[in-house]
């Protein structure tokens, strides 16, 4: 008896001694004692459901739905310096320090209220106002990802951290606050609008961000010294059910959580390998790559690839190696931006990456499928601006189509898109025969103008025969029509040429560097600056 006696003792002077050094080489305060006493007394008191607790959660989730309703990041982070969450998860995270039922059960009734409040002030002010569009701000709290643990697992830290060392925690409950109650308003915007989806998945977020910080607050407290001693716990069944059933209603989404990002970094990890493999192509050129795997559905992938040529088979080689390692059959969207050179290269990286911080992780993407398969024809490339909600696309040449057939199929496109622009991008031609009759050149004019802006250019020939008119009569036949092309910004050298038969022809004005060098060193600025 005094054998297990001593070796008890042993046993918790051990426990004591490494809580101590390992508090002490991450910087924390030994509270130990009276000192840790009266700083659970305070936590206690400070974790309470007052009347002033409850209205400064309404007034939280109020200012945080109108952020999110208007996609206003500044608003919403705005308010949070009114959110009074941090107190009861700091009591909840003190209670799992010590395994303390009864502070346990206490602190998540409070936490209880809170969310109900916010999620019913949610409820109520998406009812009331006229904006229900999912912004970015809404979509982005939708489904817990491996950032959004990590801001939870580092606002809990420095939650504990500022709590034990007495420090202001003003700031530390912002934090803590922006993890928690813009998800708890995107619940109630769900049930208000009757999206359950997004409603299921902010509160998988809630709870996972909740979780995290509540556990990383009772680890400072338990390094510190600051947790109740597990001795003076009282071991009240009542208690002690009401504290198991508390952390397994945190640890459950938590360990889903950390499932579903398990997977998706396999997949992340999958689509890499495969890219590199099978297509050549450097995981450094993968633009953009968005993985979403739910834990009862397939997963879904966005890939823009960077690639110096355009590869027919990619999707399908990338699809079946993507099947094959995962087990499931993804529904994949591969898009490939061809970028021969560095400069293409760079530019389309910078591109993909504007696209992706302007609209950060929206769920909105445009029906590839129905696009394609209306189109009716192969396609070279395709690719999304996103800020700007347009579906770029390079069809191969297909014979017999004319400019008008192309863009007669755009317009089409653009009609079953759901709200994206639709744009095709003609095959590259050298001239353009806008007509010799003013119906002709008055119809094809707008046609030959909507080929330039789609090929990207910038400057144009218009050459225009001058017939029977008179030189002076023709002159101003041609302006008008440069008047036009300047309207839909581009630039027109105008030549009038002597001969009758095909009127007017556009054509690719493209100097080669040399003419460039030539013409700078005769122009009257240059000549001037020498």
């Amino acid at each position: 008896m005094n054998a297990n006696t001593f070796d008890l003792e042993a046993m918790k002077a051990r426990i004591t001694h490494w809580r101590e050094q390992v508090g002490h080489y991450l910087l924390l305060p030994d509270l130990a004692g009276a000192t840790g006493k009266e700083l659970r007394a305070q936590v206690r008191a400070d974790g309470t459901a007052t009347s002033g607790y409850m209205l400064m959660c309404g007034l939280s989730a109020g200012i945080a739905t109108l952020g999110l309703l208007q996609g206003s990041p500044a608003v919403v982070i705005g308010a949070m310096l009114v959110s009074p969450l941090m107190s009861p998860i700091v009591a909840l995270g003190f209670g799992f320090s010590s395994f303390d039922g009864q502070r346990i059960r206490e602190a998540a009734k409070v936490v209880l209220i809170g969310a109900v409040i916010g999620i019913a002030t949610a409820i109520l002010l998406t009812w009331l106002s006229p904006i229900r569009n999912a912004t970015s701000e809404i979509i982005a709290r939708t489904e817990p990802t491996l950032l959004d643990l990590l801001v939870a697992l580092l606002s809990g830290v420095a939650g504990g951290y500022a709590i034990v060392k007495r420090m202001g925690a003003t700031a530390i409950g912002v934090a803590i606050a922006t993890a928690l109650m813009p998800p708890l308003a995107t619940v109630g915007y769900g049930i208000a609008t009757l999206q359950m989806s997004f409603a299921g998945g902010a509160m998988l977020l809630f709870m996972t961000n909740l979780a995290t910080i509540a556990f990383a607050i009772a680890l400072v407290a338990r390094l510190s010294g600051a947790a109740r001693p597990l001795g003076n716990v009282e071991k009240s069944p009542m208690f002690i059910i009401g504290g198991i059933a508390a952390f397994l209603a945190l640890a459950t989404p938590l360990g889903l959580t950390l499932l579903r990002v398990s997977h998706e970094a396999t997949a992340r990890a999958a689509l890499h390998d495969i890219v590199e493999k099978e297509l050549g192509i450097r995981g450094t050129n993968i633009a953009q790559l968005d993985v979403s795997w739910p834990l009862r559905s397939n997963p879904k992938i966005e890939a823009v690839l960077i690639a110096p040529n355009f590869r027919i088979d990619a999707q399908a080689v990338v699809q079946k190696g993507l099947a094959k390692r995962l087990g499931v059959a993804p529904e994949l969207n591969l898009q490939q931006v061809v970028a021969a050179d560095f400069t293409s290269k760079t530019r389309a990286m910078v591109d993909a990456a504007m696209e992706r911080t302007v609209t950060g992780i929206a769920k909105d993407v445009p029906p590839f499928v129905e696009i394609r398969s209306a189109l009716g024809i192969p396609v070279q490339s395709l690719w999304t601006n996103r800020a700007e909600r347009i579906v770029n696309i390079v069809p191969v040449s297909a014979p017999g189509w004319t400019l008008a057939d192309y863009r007669e199929i755009e317009e089409n496109l653009t009609a079953i898109a759901g709200g994206w622009d639709v744009w095709v991008v003609p095959p590259a031609q050298n001239a353009i025969n806008i007509g010799d009759t003013a119906q002709a050149i008055e119809a094809n004019t707008s046609l030959a103008i909507w080929a330039i802006q789609r090929w990207g250019l910038r400057t144009v020939r218009l050459t225009m025969k001058i017939g029977d008119d008179r030189p002076e009569v023709a002159q101003a036949k041609l302006d008008a029509l440069i008047v036009k092309f300047v309207a839909g910004k581009i630039d027109v050298d105008g030549r009038l040429v002597e001969g009758r038969g095909q009127g007017v022809i556009l054509s690719v004005f493209a100097p080669s560097p040399s003419q460039r060098r030539a013409e700078a060193a005769n122009s009257p600025l240059t000549a001037q600056a020498e």
